[in-house]
């Protein structure tokens, strides 16, 4: 639980990052990076 909370948080810096490139890029890192979280 807390890992996959730790992998969100860190994938959440990097859609920061992303979503000043396009908001198609930071919503695409969202989905990734739920759906690591749901099946880790």
């Amino acid at each position: 639980m807390l890992e996959s909370l730790m992998s969100l948080l860190s994938g959440g810096a990097e859609v920061g990052m992303a979503a000043s490139q396009s908001p198609q890029t930071a919503l695409a890192a969202v989905l990734c990076a739920a759906l690591v979280g749901l099946f880790s």
